[in-house]
């Protein structure tokens, strides 16, 4: 059942009927119905680089003016909480392909112009795109493209060494695990959008940035559902 409900994500229209959340009719609008939609928790007055909460708007946190990150902006939904953290959860562990959907066009919901010229989903390697039976970041792109109509690019970025998990790694095991993991291919973007599933770290999108950097990309943003707090 799951596997006909993915292709049909993937090739046709977009699921019509109870809400992924409370299970209940949602025949209005796809995948979410209003009250939920209403109830879901968002980032009051986030700090533009790391998504901390602040006291007013388009403020820099303390630690992003001392050390900012390579990237030019961080947008996400909330912090890593109920109902974001089942939703991405059962998305990367249970095949709930549509739950990415759902989550692409929350965050296309929140975000605002100037729009990337591309969304590149963070890559997983081939071994555990194989396993898993697609990359998470691919199907929450797929929600965004619906919504702002931003093409999503699965070519430049590639994950050429497979990392272990660093679900239970710190920031530096991070970056050591990360080294030469990934590689790009040629490209002409000036603006992007790199799209994963969670931020940690932010090891993972640093490594990415400064690689995009390198090969004449000038802005690069960071989009993803949800994100942890480390200050």
């Amino acid at each position: 059942m799951i596997r006909r409900l993915t292709a049909r994500v993937q090739s046709g229209p977009l699921w019509w009927g109870q809400c992924l959340l409370c299970r209940q009719n949602c025949t209005g609008q796809p995948l979410i119905c209003r009250q939920c939609r209403d109830e879901l928790p968002r980032l009051e007055r986030p700090c533009p680089l790391c998504a901390f909460p602040l006291a007013v708007e388009d403020a820099h946190c303390g630690r992003c003016q001392r050390r900012p990150p390579p990237w030019q902006r961080l947008r996400v939904l909330a912090d890593f909480t109920a109902p974001y953290s089942r939703l991405v959860h059962d998305l990367k562990y249970h095949r709930r392909a549509l739950n990415g959907r759902l989550l692409g066009q929350l965050l296309a919901d929140a975000t605002e112009p100037p729009w990337p010229e591309a969304i590149l989903p963070v890559p997983l390697h081939w071994w555990r795109q194989l396993r898993r039976g697609y990359n998470q970041a691919e199907e929450i792109a797929r929600g965004l493209a619906d919504r702002l109509a931003i093409p999503v690019d699965n070519r430049v970025l590639h994950r050429v060494r497979a990392t272990t998990s660093q679900t239970h790694l710190n920031r530096r095991q991070r970056r050591r695990n990360l080294r030469g993991a990934f590689s790009l291919s040629p490209l002409a973007y000036r603006h992007v959008a790199l799209l994963d599933d969670v931020i940690t770290t932010g090891t993972t999108m640093a490594e990415l940035t400064r690689l995009l950097h390198a090969a004449g990309v000038e802005r690069v943003e960071v989009w993803a559902p949800c994100r942890t707090l480390e200050h």
